[in-house]
């Protein structure tokens, strides 16, 4: 039956104290429940040495990354939908390239376009073939792969002469056995864990190498993880450019300490 409530001061007074009632005897609504946040995938990457030392003998040889996922999906890893790129890249240099000329009936080398920023070495390994992993697009974005490389040309030639040249020195690189990518080179050792194998071949430059690695799920750029490594020459040479490149202040103390004992022995052995 429903309640119906005179007018005036009475009737007031009775509709609040309905209203207070029922405020006090019917229970609150229960909150929205709030949606379950799916943690993101993470990796982590660490290499099986910090320094690669090579000598004279050094013939190539395969060097191996290890990582592990976290937090990933075991329906979605047991369907093979997490994909994972890792690159090893070199040192960074310049790099001119010529384009031959006739003149006078020789052939001479033209004006050279410069390449600034040119990694040494560039290797890429993955889970499966890169148009199968993700987007151009992606790729681009990441500036990921052979074809993404981020070489910016400085010189006269215009945007299309650029390209050529880009794609002449990658080449060129592939040819010196310096920029492979080589699909499938990634293994899981079980659900989360995983090894990449890269091959170093004995023209490997030496210097601070970084290691990126790169995570997909279904195409879509999840996470990523890098750290560092170093490829030094066993010579004498080498261990002291090294240690003018990481330990400038004790190399020069050194330097200057070593030729004032040389001045100070000449001059005792060559007196005027």
């Amino acid at each position: 039956m429903p309640i119906l409530f005179s007018a005036g001061r009475a009737g007031r007074r009775l509709a609040q104290a309905v209203i207070i009632a029922l405020a006090v005897t019917c229970p609150a609504l229960p909150a929205a429940a709030e949606p379950a946040v799916t943690p993101q995938e993470t990796l982590q990457i660490i290499v099986t040495a910090r320094d690669i030392t090579i000598g004279a003998n050094f013939a190539g040889t395969d060097f191996y990354i290890a990582g592990a996922l976290d937090n990933t999906d075991p329906l979605l890893r047991r369907q093979n939908r997490y994909d994972i790129i890792v690159v090893l890249e070199g040192p960074p240099q310049k790099a001119a390239l010529y384009k031959k000329e006739r003149r006078l009936g020789l052939w001479v080398n033209g004006a050279p376009l410069t390449f600034a920023n040119v990694p040494q070495f560039y290797a890429l390994a993955s889970t499966r073939e890169l148009r199968d992993i993700t987007t151009p697009q992606t790729y681009h974005s990441l500036k990921l792969g052979l074809n993404y490389l981020p070489l910016r040309a400085t010189g006269r030639a215009g945007a299309a002469m650029a390209e050529l040249y880009q794609r002449e020195l990658i080449a060129l690189k592939q040819r010196q056995g310096l920029y492979h990518e080589e699909t499938g080179s990634i293994a899981f050792g079980s659900s989360r864990l995983f090894s990449a194998r890269f091959h170093l071949p004995d023209n490997v430059p030496v210097g601070s190498y970084t290691v990126k690695a790169y995570l997909f799920r279904d195409g879509i750029y999840s996470d990523e993880a890098v750290t560092g490594l170093e490829i030094m020459r066993k010579n004498i040479a080498y261990s002291l450019y090294h240690a003018a490149q990481t330990q400038a202040f004790r190399y020069g103390l050194a330097a200057v300490l070593i030729a004032v004992f040389i001045g100070f022995i000449g001059r005792t052995i060559f007196p005027k």
